[in-house]
């Protein structure tokens, strides 16, 4: 007899835990184990290791697409192909309905448009806000992708753009947009955003053909060594798997930090309005 799931985590959203029982039920359906699981989903880079797989059903956060397809397709009967398709398609339409209710959060959307974007933090937290549509394909993948499309974004200046800290050039965010899936039509509206951002903060740059490359700089290089630095510390000390992606990983930590403070990410007129309601931590908690 296997042993008893844990409990879903009590943080997941409605969307998350109908996606987290989804596969919950498949997997009790054919009681086939992790460890055969992780098998069946073949080689890299498709392979997902039981502990990935294991993890994706726990609620604590949003797994990664290609980590809900490869649950889908290992379990079940592997020679019942339209049984297979089926499962991966209904894995997918749930885990899109989380990857909304995740992103729900961010300043972008319903509460900010892009004519509203006039900041590099806004910029960032719409792109994270896309990332998390497209699948949240891990920092590499992207790096992957750009490279493909003729303007490769190196990871470290790739978390720096979405974490709002520098502004990307055109090229740069051209390049984001289609690792993001993206059209065309609509990256302009984006491209226009980015003008906005520089025309009002750096009118010196706007003027001489738009933002300096990060890449090169040499705090971003300092970033990057530190970041190898730290992914070899929890490597080498167990607190990272070997088949963890260390992006992944830290972006997660994050994750949880913005949960927890999540109206510092309100803006003055949102806070008014909790304000004007009687509370000084509109959702919840001392900070």
């Amino acid at each position: 007899m296997g042993r008893r799931a844990r409990s879903i985590d009590g943080s997941a959203g409605p969307r998350l835990r109908e996606l987290v029982e989804y596969l919950r039920e498949l997997k009790a359906a054919t009681r086939v184990t992790y460890r055969e699981m992780a098998r069946r989903t073949g080689p890299k880079p498709y392979y997902c290791g039981a502990s990935t797989l294991s993890q994706a059903v726990t609620g604590a956060r949003l797994p990664r697409l290609q980590v809900v397809e490869a649950y889908a397709r290992a379990v079940g009967d592997p020679a019942d192909q339209d049984a297979r398709q089926l499962r991966v398609r209904r894995a997918r339409q749930l885990w899109k309905a989380a990857a909304i209710e995740q992103a729900r959060p961010l300043r972008t959307g319903r509460g900010r448009r892009l004519r509203q974007i006039r900041t590099p933090e806004a910029l960032g937290q719409g792109l994270a806000r896309l990332r998390t549509r497209a699948g949240q394909p891990s920092l590499r993948a992207i790096e992957r992708v750009t490279a493909v499309h003729g303007h490769r974004v190196p990871r470290s200046t790739c978390q720096l753009i979405l974490a709002g800290q520098v502004l990307p050039t055109s090229e740069q965010l051209r390049a984001l947009l289609t690792a993001l899936d993206v059209t065309e039509a609509a990256s302009s509206g984006w491209l226009i955003a980015l003008n906005r951002i520089v025309a009002r903060r750096f009118p010196e740059l706007f003027w001489s053909g738009g933002c300096v490359c990060p890449d090169g700089d040499p705090a971003v290089m300092a970033f990057l060594e530190r970041r190898d630095k730290d992914e070899r510390i929890k490597r080498k000390t167990g607190q990272l798997r070997q088949d963890e992606d260390y992006d992944e990983w830290l972006e997660a930590r994050v994750a949880r930090a913005f949960y927890r403070r999540r109206w510092d990410y309100l803006d003055e007129d949102e806070l008014a309005r909790y304000e004007w309601i009687g509370g000084h931590t509109p959702l919840g908690g001392s900070g």
